[in-house]
């Protein structure tokens, strides 16, 4: 038997360097060649894009060109124009509706001899001064409006009997501005 304290097998860690570096070199090869492709890509989209923006404002300039300025700026003028009919009739009220409400929802015993109306934040206060023959018609009065829509928080008071005994009274209410609005009564009418 022999001995010997030469190893037979090689343990060189060179080959197995030699693997690693060729794998990462593979690896990084191909990143660097996609990069180049996509690189390439993009300067000839670039290009491409700046081609077509040139091409699409010869268009443009010849269309301008095309275009009757006089009768832009009349279209123009007319467009504001009706714009601002349009905010004028939004904001346009009409009492003849509002006559007409009370007209329908005014009993026939009471009668209504003083009117004011104005404007207040978020719509329109009326506040009605009149008469009925009793209180019972009052009552039945402040039903009426109390059960309307268009009628926002309705409050009688001042109730007292003048020298003829009819029941004077104060009537004050808040009302849904589209009661009044113009624009909202078209089609009524």
């Amino acid at each position: 038997m022999e001995t010997s304290f030469i190893p037979k097998k090689n343990y060189n860690n060179k080959t197995i360097e030699k693997k690693y570096v060729g794998w990462f070199l593979a690896v990084a090869s191909f990143i660097f060649v996609i990069t180049v492709i996509f690189s390439a890509g993009v300067f000839f989209y670039k290009g491409f894009l700046e081609d077509e923006i040139k091409n699409k404002n010869i268009i443009l300039e010849k269309e301008r060109g095309g275009l009757d300025l006089t009768l832009i700026q009349k279209l123009s003028k007319f467009d504001r124009k009706i714009e601002v009919a349009k905010e004028i009739l939004d904001d346009h009220i009409s009492l003849t509706h509002l006559f007409d409400f009370l007209e329908i929802n005014t009993l026939k015993e009471v009668m209504f001899n003083n009117f004011s109306f104005e404007t207040i934040k978020g719509g329109y206060q009326l506040t009605l001064e009149g008469k009925a023959n009793s209180y019972g018609d009052v009552a039945v009065q402040s039903n009426v409006l109390g059960n309307n829509k268009n009628i926002i928080e309705p409050i009688f008071s001042d109730l007292r009997v003048n020298n003829n005994g009819d029941i004077i009274f104060k009537a004050s209410m808040k009302m849904d501005p589209k009661l009044i609005s113009y624009k909202d009564n078209l089609e009524l009418e």
